[in-house]
């Protein structure tokens, strides 16, 4: 008995690992057996903050796989347009860009005049 609640333990922690709490974790997971982000096997993949309509490339924040359709979620930042395998990952985003912007962007940013 001692071993199946250490598994339960285990299992609920590594839910938890994978992108927030328990009912986050569900909650995306859900979204993506709803018909969520469309994922392709053909292609080669756009990188972050280059890829428009039709290409392949990954959610910004989640690192999912997708192809961006017109209704992809996205969000304008420095120019540059973000796509997202969900609108939960689009809302994590608009609230700290900064957070889950690829290195090279941050790079090209322009300084803010101060």
């Amino acid at each position: 008995m001692k071993t199946m609640q250490w598994l339960c333990v285990v299992g609920g922690l590594a839910l938890a690992a994978c992108g927030g709490t328990s009912a986050e974790t569900t909650a995306h997971e859900e979204h993506h057996e709803h018909g969520g982000g469309e994922v392709t096997a053909s292609g080669a993949l756009v990188p972050v903050g280059e890829a428009t309509i039709g290409d392949r490339s990954t959610c910004t924040v989640s690192g999912e796989e997708i192809t961006i359709t017109e209704s992809s979620p996205h969000s304008e930042h420095d120019g540059r347009t973000y796509y997202f395998c969900c609108p939960h990952c689009q809302e994590r985003f608009e609230a700290n860009p900064h957070e889950f912007l690829p290195a090279e962007h941050e790079a090209s940013a322009e300084p803010v005049p101060g």
